[in-house]
């Protein structure tokens, strides 16, 4: 991805005749199929692309605010959210398939029963365009926040960050929204499996 090129003030940390430009794709473009799959939360196909490069040129410009090259991501991924709630284009992909209480009542029903419901597991064998529509269909603070740490690896500190969120806010968010996700997760087991079993009982 190319990025413009522009004279500016030597940024804070840089290496001693490396040139700017060439530190700022060093320190960013590895991070470019990480912020691909996330703008897909906002937009598909080209509409996410559009706003990665669009977070990539405000990321140049805004480069000399970048505090701390380790927290690259981080930083890039808050620049990501903000593109795309400023453009207002962000895409509800939720299917409704139930309300929150709804969620939470299936997962408890789930959890109680004998059935094996480990999310872990579940997560193990799923493959990841059912997890992320799993995540879509969480109401969008729960599923970014459990998105940003167990897909991403975002740290809470880094996360609420991101979100603009105090980090209480954050950990209760990934909390509820695992117990959601799980809910989702499960009730697509069991209408696949349902769906197997009628398939077979037709034949």
């Amino acid at each position: 991805m190319a990025v413009e090129q522009r004279p500016s003030a030597r940024r804070a940390g840089a290496i001693e005749g490396e040139p700017e430009h060439s530190r700022f794709q060093s320190l960013t473009l590895p991070h470019l199929d990480r912020l691909l799959a996330l703008a897909t939360r906002w937009g598909d196909g080209e509409e996410a692309e559009d706003y990665v490069q669009e977070t990539y040129l405000c990321a140049w410009r805004a480069f000399d605010q970048l505090r701390d090259p380790c927290a690259v991501f981080p930083w890039l991924c808050r620049i990501l959210r903000t593109v795309a709630m400023q453009q207002g284009r962000i895409r509800k992909r939720r299917r409704n398939l139930l309300v929150i209480t709804e969620l939470e009542a299936v997962h408890e029903e789930l959890v109680a029963s004998d059935a094996p419901s480990p999310l872990e597991q579940v997560l193990a064998r799923l493959e990841l365009g059912k997890l992320s529509e799993a995540l879509r269909s969480l109401p969008e603070e729960f599923g970014e926040a459990v998105e940003l740490s167990d897909v991403h690896g975002l740290k809470y500190r880094e996360i609420a960050r991101v979100t603009r969120a105090p980090i209480g806010t954050v950990m209760s968010r990934i909390s509820r929204g695992r117990r959601l996700l799980a809910a989702v997760l499960l009730e697509m087991r069991a209408a696949k499996e349902e769906s197997g079993s009628r398939r077979s009982q037709g034949e």
